[in-house]
This record gives structure tokens, C-alpha cells and sequence, in this order.
């Protein structure tokens, strides 16, 4: 089984949620479980087609969670987003281009 180098017992986990500008940062203490002996840890939480390329469990004792302010999460769009929001403004130009070589 590979190490799992230098892992200790605290962990923080930033989730992120860049659509909404939300974060939630949990702190905690991990701990390690050889996900070999009981089979029926692994089914708890990874899918059956899984299962058997699943070697360790991480499993965290939360100590305290916070959402975070949403001032410094930079805004994410996916490329349908930005073509949504900038098909009017193409619309446009081609409409102004249209009425300037017809003025000329």
C-alpha cells in the first residue's frame, strides 16, 4: 500500500461553491482506515463499480465549520454562462454593423 506521506491529524477542507460565492471551510482531526479488512466501510461510501480500487478511508472528526465571507471568492462562470450573457451584445453589433454599411 502506498504512504500516505506527510498527512498528519489535522486537516482543513475549503469547499467551494463559485456559482453562489459561498465558501465552507471545516477543521478537524483525520484518521486513516485500511479500507481492506471490513468491505462493508467502503460500501458506506464509495459506489459498487469502486469498491474494489478503494485501499484507504479518510475519515474526519470535525472540530468546527464557518462559511466564509464571500468578498474575496472570485465569481466562476462556465462557458454556456458567459455565451448566454453575451448573445445580446453580439446580437447588437451585428445590427449596428448592418445599419453602418447601409448609411455609407
Amino acid at each position: 500500500m502506498p504512504s500516505t506521506g506527510n498527512l498528519g491529524d489535522r486537516v482543513c477542507l475549503f469547499l467551494m461553491d463559485y456559482p453562489h460565492r459561498t465558501r465552507l471551510k471545516i477543521l478537524g482531526h483525520a484518521r486513516i482506515a485500511d479500507a481492506r479488512p471490513p468491505p462493508e466501510l467502503v460500501a458506506q461510501f464509495a459506489a459498487p463499480e469502486m469498491q474494489r480500487s478503494v485501499e484507504r478511508v479518510f475519515l474526519i472528526d470535525v472540530v468546527s465549520f464557518d462559511w466564509n465571507c464571500p468578498q474575496y471568492i472570485t465569481p466562476r462562470h462556465t462557458v454556456a454562462e458567459i455565451e448566454a450573457a453575451v448573445a445580446p451584445l453580439r446580437r447588437r453589433i451585428v445590427e449596428l454593423e448592418t445599419q453602418s454599411k447601409t448609411k455609407i
